[in-house]
């Protein structure tokens, strides 16, 4: 019983610590290759169609469209799918394409409200362009976004290559601490899983280039599941195909800039985690790789962390009202904040300016590991009382939180 504890304490302590050392050397593994295929440019010519999913946008769209019309690629066109917006969004569109003659954009108007990813599977129907690069009606892309994309899917195996979000409003602390985040943590891991697990967790919905025939192979995205970008992630690998991530490829996103909403946003994405966990469990177990054993063991052991972390967290608190002492484990801590220090400096020499972080953003860094391991252990424990007792799959419109 002793040694269990103390095995269980030691996981509780050292987990976020033998994570962060992984994400820092699968991280350096991909500043390697990165630089070792640099030199390699996009010879591809193929008709990429551009395809975003519109739900009351009209503060958003048209700043997303003009992004388009300074994309380096010049083979694509781009298809508006709008699922019954009940504000001025297709009244906008529609004005701005009479406006435009850069780019060829077709607009599809639903007859009801169907949620985004039966919206996105309606207009797939009619692409038909050998890739699809699906983004958000509120995502600006990079000029170069659709080459670096493209250099992604040169292998016949892979299905689908996720981008880089980047930040772009950062107005509030909260804003400035998901732009440290998504560079220092969120870029970290996924450079990893792609390096260390063979691919990632899931795309990144608002920079994803799609190889068609890949999608059509498991009849589109699943209009049921919370989160259909990680969904259709577990789906596409299921049936043997590979995602990848290109770090070079940029997609400069809105973040939830109050609590409401970022815990909201974040919860979702725990929840879709979760269900897609619970989904796919059974046959990566019997059939799966090594490799989708490891990501998915790595969704369990945070889950797992989680509830040990509260329940270390209490027993502390209780020791520490009963006996009227404080102390705190030193060395513990001063490894684990300089092994997260090593690795935000390593996502800043990674990102090469890309994110244009400034010194205001730099001044939240204090905040910047606290925040976001406590985020993942609320959001963790909440998503896991969600499924067992509230949830009811069902995939549907939000209006998220984008602050300015």
């Amino acid at each position: 019983m002793i040694f269990l504890s103390n095995v269980l304490q030691f996981y509780t302590s050292y987990y976020p610590i033998i994570m962060t050392i992984v994400w820092l050397l699968g991280s350096w593994i991909s500043g390697i290759r990165i630089s070792k295929t640099k030199q390699q440019e996009c010879v591809k010519n193929d008709k990429v169609t551009i395809l975003l999913s519109m739900f009351n946008e009209e503060e958003n769209i048209i700043e997303t469209l003009q992004s388009f019309t300074h994309l380096e690629y010049s083979n694509f066109d781009v298809v508006i799918v709008d699922d019954k917006s009940n504000d001025y969004s297709v009244k906008i569109v529609k004005q701005w394409l009479n406006d435009q003659v850069k780019i060829t954009v077709n607009l599809i108007e639903s007859s009801q409200n169907i949620g985004k990813a039966q919206a996105l599977n309606e207009a797939i129907k009619q692409i038909d362009s050998p890739y699809i690069l699906v983004t958000d009606a509120d995502s600006l892309l990079a000029s170069n976004a659709i080459n670096k994309l493209l250099q992604g899917v040169t292998n016949e195996r892979v299905a689908a290559v996720t981008g880089k979000p980047i930040v772009r409003n950062r107005t509030t602390l909260l804003g400035r601490l998901q732009a440290l985040e998504y560079v220092g943590i969120i870029d970290r891991i996924k450079r990893a899983q792609d390096n260390l697990y063979g691919g990632i967790m899931t795309v990144a919905g608002v920079v994803v280039l799609y190889r068609k025939k890949a999608l059509l192979s498991v009849n589109g995205f699943d209009r049921t599941a919370i989160t259909e970008d990680i969904d259709i992630t577990w789906r596409l690998r299921k049936n043997q195909w590979l995602i990848r991530y290109t770090p070079e490829s940029l997609a400069y996103i809105l973040v939830p800039e109050t609590f409401q909403g970022y815990f909201k946003q974040r919860i979702r994405w725990s929840i879709g985690g979760l269900e897609v966990f619970l989904k796919n469990i059974k046959w990566v177990v019997k059939q799966g790789s090594t490799y989708q054993r490891m990501l998915l063991l790595d969704m369990f052991l945070s889950h797992i962390w989680a509830w040990l972390a509260v329940i270390t967290l209490c027993q502390y608190v209780l020791l520490t009202v009963t006996t009227k002492t404080f102390s705190l484990p030193g060395g513990i801590l001063i490894l684990y904040i300089s092994l997260f220090f090593i690795m935000f400096f390593q996502g800043l020499i990674q990102d090469k300016g890309q994110s244009m972080l400034t010194v205001q953003d730099i001044f939240a860094l204090p905040f910047y590991s606290t925040f976001y391991w406590f985020t993942s252990l609320i959001t963790a424990i909440i998503s896991q009382f969600n499924i067992a007792f509230f949830h009811k799959q069902k995939g549907s419109w939000k209006s998220p939180d984008r602050g300015r």
